[in-house]
């Protein structure tokens, strides 16, 4: 073990710290809403409901109790949790990280929304939010966090052999299939909710049911042909969304496509690669693309220092979550080339100095000139904490 090993670790048990003596509540840049006080007063304009959110999103002073605005735990955080403190339970032997996961699993099991629905699968919301398009709420299930919690599950499984957690994987991905897939005029997607219109497709999203859908198929006795047929599907969508520089963009609507080139592409590469590993296809074209989208990734959304890009070519603010995600991609890409866990270390490493305050926790954003330090617990702390689990499982690999 060496110097840098020591870094990440006591940033891990500082981290950790933290987020138990917290009891894994906190705020959330989107939790605007998620007070009687703001509720009432944006209760008949969308356009207040989203100045609210917003307003709290990009204040570096957090005005939350004054707005009366409640902590909450958040159902992905307490998915990404899980999965951090097993794979950590993994590199570490350490017993308390695998009761930790243990009570995550139950908060997941005790969150489902499968009484409502075909399958388990979980809204990532604990409040209210409101974009333009789209208005969430707890009871509304998203792929993403029903991705996140389900892959869980899978892992638990792998490393435990219990066929409950692999049962309530498998109902997810049934919820995924019979509820969210459409194959409409030569496109086969995910919809992002069951209330979201077939008109627009969120490429990340996408990729991050092919993921769970794949991993799946890998660790059931009788393979199910029609998931991987629609896995294969979807993701020969995706790739012929790639742009010839290796980027994605975020989405389409009616094949309008929306420009945001962010920590999303680390999900898309975290899809494709799964597919790939799990579904073994012949054709190369999946490994070409995970190569081209990785270089773009590492050379043009990340500055050499270990610092990513905002919103490509935008370089502030320096997000939590962006240089959460490049440490968990580059983390898994070492696979196919062993320079990307270099790389994924030496994002942590500028992370943990600039951006982990001395209580443990991490900034949610570096601006050129101030910083904004909410403690932000899904968007910092449970990124962050799977994110160095991820760099040390693979470390010590």
């Amino acid at each position: 073990m060496n110097y840098n090993d020591h870094i990440v670790e006591d940033s891990i048990v500082s981290l950790n710290k933290f987020v138990k003596n917290n009891e894994w509540e906190g705020y959330d840049p989107y939790d605007g809403l998620n007070s009687k006080f703001t509720s009432f007063v944006s209760n008949k304009s969308k356009w207040m409901r989203i100045f609210i959110i917003q307003f709290n999103k990009k204040s570096p002073v957090n005005f939350r109790d004054i707005l009366g605005v409640n902590k909450g735990i958040d159902v992905k955080g307490m998915g990404l949790f899980a999965s951090a403190y097993l794979k950590l339970y993994k590199s570490t032997n350490d017993i308390e990280f695998l009761k930790e996961a243990r009570f995550c699993l139950n908060f997941l099991k005790n969150k489902s929304l499968k009484g409502n629905y075909l399958g388990h699968c979980w809204s990532g919301n604990y409040f209210k939010y409101q974009s333009v398009k789209d208005k969430l709420t707890p009871k509304i299930p998203d792929i993403i966090s029903t991705v996140t919690c389900a892959s869980v599950f899978v892992e638990d499984y792998k490393m435990r052999d219990t066929e409950k957690s692999l049962e309530i994987a498998k109902s997810s991905a049934d919820f995924i299939i019979d509820t969210l897939y459409v194959n409409n005029d030569g496109r086969s997607f995910f919809k992002y909710t069951p209330l979201s219109e077939p008109n627009t497709i969120v490429y990340n999203a996408c990729t991050h049911a092919v993921m769970l859908l794949s991993n799946i198929n890998e660790h059931i006795k009788i393979k199910d042909n029609k998931n991987l047929e629609i896995s294969k599907k979807v993701m020969d969508y995706i790739i012929s969304k790639q742009k010839s520089n290796g980027a994605w963009y975020y989405s389409e609507t009616n094949t309008n496509e929306r420009m945001q080139i962010d920590f999303h592409q680390g999900f898309i590469l975290d899809g494709l690669y799964d597919f790939i590993k799990y579904t073994k296809p012949n054709d190369d074209k999946y490994m070409k693309a995970l190569i081209k989208g990785a270089e773009f990734y590492k050379n043009e959304q990340f500055l050499p220092d270990g610092r990513c890009k905002y919103r490509w070519p935008r370089i502030y603010p320096i997000d939590i979550h962006n240089q959460a995600q490049g440490i968990i991609t580059f983390s898994k890409l070492s696979d196919i080339n062993p320079r990307y866990l270099v790389f994924a270390k030496k994002i942590a490493l500028w992370t943990i100095k600039n951006m982990q305050d001395e209580s443990g926790y991490f900034y949610y954003q570096k601006h050129k000139f101030y910083m904004n330090k909410i403690p932000y617990m899904r968007w910092g702390q449970a990124w962050m904490m799977l994110a160095l689990a991820s760099l040390l499982e693979n470390e010590r690999k």
